[in-house]
């Protein structure tokens, strides 16, 4: 099982992997919000870490413990709405744009970053 430094070293990977795209031209951003997500998911991944050295194997498990854990609680709507752009970019083809990158996704990123941090520093 992963350690939250080792989630969080993938965090890093992910996000630096999502801002090496050309954003105005790579045909690539279904890419860079698949990476957003995967950022996400490691975020969560080292906070159920740290706080009860659990981990989420499977994304279903992952959901049921951001519902029932009173310190993930708090960004349940976000990561679903991240996800859901991630599916979208993958599975149901939508083309994705910077605009919505920059107005939907990083939002979402960043709300689920701020909540998280915070609680691995202490």
């Amino acid at each position: 099982m992963p350690t939250a430094n080792e989630h969080l070293a993938r965090v890093k990977h992910n996000v630096e992997f999502a801002k090496s795209f050309d954003w105005d031209t790579t045909p690539y951003l279904d890419w860079v919000v698949t990476a957003y997500f995967y950022a996400a998911v490691h975020l969560v991944d080292a906070l159920l870490y740290h706080k009860d050295k659990v981990h989420g194997d499977l994304h279903s498990v992952r959901r049921k413990y951001i519902r029932e854990k009173y310190y993930l609680r708090g960004i349940d709507t976000q990561f679903e709405s991240l996800k859901d752009h991630s599916e979208d970019a993958r599975y149901r083809l939508i083309t994705m744009t910077r605009i919505r990158l920059e107005s939907k996704v990083i939002p979402l990123y960043s709300t689920i970053l701020q909540h998280i941090m915070p609680q691995l520093r202490s």
